[in-house]
């Protein structure tokens, strides 16, 4: 079953749909604002802390591009493995892709909110925290990097969470094709119109 037909179903059933996608422009700029503050405190705390004991090296371009070429899949499974994890799901509910060059990931069941804040924020918990403890534990040029990256990259999922918390939804459908979630599922007047 697809996003489509589940949300023809609950339709059919009376839940309400509203959908909450960001075009990429408001991904990119929404994605930067909501991670700025944990790539401030991990740079400041390596500047201030731990800039003495880091271990300093050259060649950061290739660095970064290696961290970035690995991030992104890990980051995108990641997605997939919390959402199969937290709601369950049966092989096939979870598709992974390439679209214009970048991998992605999207849930095709629908999801109770839980679940799908699980999916969606797995990859900032375990990369962004991951790398935020290998930066103090290793302080570097590798380690700085690392985390900056795990750090950037949910900076969209944090935005998506948000949104998620606003809209006081009860059932998830991933979109398929943008940033964000095609619909919020209410039974009855619930729908929080201030989103």
């Amino acid at each position: 079953m697809t996003n489509s037909d589940s949300i023809a179903r609950l339709q059919a059933e009376g839940w309400q749909v509203k959908a909450y996608t960001m075009s990429s422009s408001q991904t990119y700029l929404q994605g930067i604002l909501f991670a700025l503050p944990f790539v401030l405190l991990a740079g400041g705390m390596y500047r201030v802390f731990l800039l003495e004991r880091a271990v300093l090296l050259d060649h950061t371009s290739l660095i970064f591009l290696g961290i970035i070429i690995v991030s992104l899949p890990v980051h995108e499974g990641l997605h997939g493995i919390g959402w199969k994890l937290a709601g369950r799901l049966e092989t096939g509910e979870i598709s992974f892709f390439i679209r214009q060059g970048m991998p992605m990931c999207t849930c095709k069941a629908v999801l109770d909110t839980r679940a799908y804040l699980t999916g969606t924020l797995f990859p900032f918990l375990i990369l962004g925290g991951g790398s935020f403890l290998f930066l103090i534990a290793f302080p570097g040029t590798v380690s700085l990097l690392t985390a900056m990256v795990n750090l950037v990259l949910p900076g969209a999922d944090l935005a998506i969470a948000y949104k998620v918390l606003r809209s006081g939804a009860v059932r998830i459908a991933d979109s398929p094709d943008q940033a964000g979630f095609t619909g919020a599922f209410y039974k009855g007047e619930q729908q929080d119109e201030g989103v």
